[in-house]
């Protein structure tokens, strides 16, 4: 007897597509016009900042708040917040919240047509301590605000909505605190972790500062990179290897040396390494997922040759691993990558003791302080086989500014064996050429001091983590989905017992994150046979989980 397949799909209520619900009901939302220039960096713990870079607003926003998703808010609901209050339009609600202290607040932004000067007013238009409701507003020029304050207990709340207003600011006052990494970090963690909403809001920031800028490459690069079957990404990444051919002659010239070697060469040398050698320090480009397929790769050989530590720049490990999950987006910056959350679920599995040796002492080096972060493990058992895995130039043993690799070298006393799979691009047919650093020694354009050049050419695909299961074709169905019509939703697939574990998916790391153009009412993966749980999201926050999900 065969035992019918069964798929619970369960829509978010509290995020209902704006698109859809025109489509269904005809009820409005409020002005997306204006709500898509809304930005919202901080720490949820110590406050947010808002700004919106179309009306030129900004509000200091204190306290752990959750936000009102407003482009899916429908209007009936927003005059039930208003209540009785006829002098602002609901069109005009720019931020709505509720604190966890059981406060309720929105912001209304209108246009004053004929002001009587430009300095900034303040006053309170209405305070119903029955109700607990306080409105205030806050005037500069041809711009108001308009905040109702509500206590849902009813509570008499007149000393928090004074202090709401006193942060409200109607110019760029606030635009300094804005920055590509506060947007970063505010999409890429829960409860706001969405991937693809993140990368449109770090593309269209309104950042002029020239160090700020600095960050907004790379971290766009990164965010990107989180997301497979990505064109941005390619062409992002096509580009930027175009910069970086300056070893193509001489890999090409090198190929049939026979110290070079080749895909199951390159892990056959790295095993003899691996036996006669205390630490393998390996690095990592950070917006490349197949750098740390390639760091999973090793796992076997290095747990065959007697390492037992993995030390991880930036990564965290879970204070009580018997009620966490790993990976998971607490465990540190790059965690969020699909693969390396991959690479750090089979550590963990296969037993490797999981440490990150990021420094967090402001009074040291960053270098210094990391290098001293590995000497601990080192001081404890100094016979400790380790692996420590790195980014871009962290591992350099020489070189004309030290970095960790040297200060641990000196500390240690233990020349360590370095690979950087960073430095050298190369466009072979090989998917891994593996090259020792004599190859490079007449050529001037190489700094970097490592001892092996590892060119990677993998394809970061679960097919190449899960290479010996059978996958099987889901189809992912709900009618609403015929709304996106020639739009790319975000995908993440999470593997359902981790997911039942801690019923948070913003906090867990999905074994995929793709983006798909949904076919009608459908979406169709390729999946290893298993149970899944699933989520999808558009560039509007807009969200669909498909639970207990069976590939079968």
């Amino acid at each position: 007897m065969f035992r019918k397949r069964t798929i619970q799909i369960k829509f978010i209520k509290n995020y209902f597509s704006a698109s859809c619900f025109l489509l269904l009901i005809g009820c409005k939302t409020i002005n997306q016009d204006v709500i898509k220039h809304n930005y919202i960096t901080g720490e949820r713990n110590y406050g947010d900042l808002f700004y919106n870079d179309s009306l030129d607003v900004s509000i200091d926003i204190l306290g752990n708040v959750t936000y009102e998703d407003l482009s899916k808010e429908k209007k009936n609901n927003l005059k039930k917040k208003i209540g009785d209050f006829k002098d602002v339009s609901i069109d005009n609600l720019i931020l709505s919240f509720k604190t966890d202290q059981n406060v309720e607040t929105s912001y209304f932004f209108e246009k004053v047509e004929n002001p009587i000067d430009t300095i900034a007013h303040e006053k309170i238009v209405k305070n119903d301590s029955i109700n607990g409701v306080v409105i205030f507003e806050k005037q500069k020029g041809t711009k108001k605000i308009i905040c109702i304050t509500r206590m849902l207990d009813h509570a008499n709340n007149l000393e928090k909505a004074t202090e709401n207003m006193k942060t409200v600011n109607l110019d760029n006052t606030n635009l300094d605190k804005l920055s590509f990494m506060k947007l970063y970090n505010y999409y890429t963690v829960e409860p706001h972790k969405n991937f693809l909403q993140g990368r449109e809001k770090i593309k269209e920031a309104p950042i002029k500062d020239p160090k700020k800028i600095m960050l907004k490459e790379p971290l766009y690069f990164t965010i990107n990179s989180f997301m497979g079957n990505n064109k941005e990404y390619d062409l992002l990444i096509k580009d930027y290897e175009n910069k970086k051919d300056d070893f193509n002659a001489t890999v090409l010239n090198s190929l049939s040396k026979e110290e070079v070697k080749t895909n199951e060469d390159v892990l056959t040398t790295i095993a003899d390494l691996a036996n006669n050698n205390q630490i393998i320090m390996l690095n990592e480009d950070h917006f490349y997922p197949k750098h740390r397929l390639f760091a999973m790769s090793l796992l076997d050989i290095l747990k065959q040759k007697g390492f037992t530590t993995i030390s991880m720049e930036t990564f965290v490990p879970n204070e009580d691993n018997t009620t966490t999950v790993i990976p998971n987006s607490k465990n540190g910056f790059y965690i969020k990558d699909p693969y390396f959350g991959h690479f750090v679920r089979k550590a963990n599995a296969m037993g490797f003791n999981l440490l990150g040796h990021e420094n967090q002492d402001r009074n040291v080096p960053r270098e210094i302080g990391q290098a001293k972060n590995i000497m601990k493990i080192l001081e404890k058992n100094p016979k400790e086989k380790i692996f420590i895995y790195v980014g871009h130039g962290h591992l350099e043993e020489e070189g004309e500014s030290r970095v960790m690799g040297s200060y641990l070298k000196e500390y240690s006393n233990i020349d360590p064996i370095t690979i950087n799979q960073e430095t050298v691009i190369g466009n072979t047919k090989e998917k891994l050429v593996l090259l020792p650093k004599s190859i490079f020694l007449n050529d001037t354009l190489m700094k970097s001091s490592a001892d092996y050049f590892l060119i990677n050419n993998l394809e970061a695909n679960l097919k190449s983590v899960y290479p010996n299961d059978v996958f099987k074709k889901v189809v992912l169905k709900n009618e609403k989905l015929n709304a996106y019509k020639n739009e790319e939703l975000l995908v993440e697939i999470f593997l359902f017992d981790e997911y039942n574990k801690t019923k948070n998916a913003d906090l867990l790391i999905p074994i995929e994150s793709t983006l798909i153009i949904p076919k009608g009412d459908k979406i169709e993966i390729n999946l290893p046979i298993g149970k899944y749980y699933v989520t999808v999201k558009s560039a509007n926050n807009d969200r669909f989980e498909f639970d207990d999900i069976e590939a079968k």
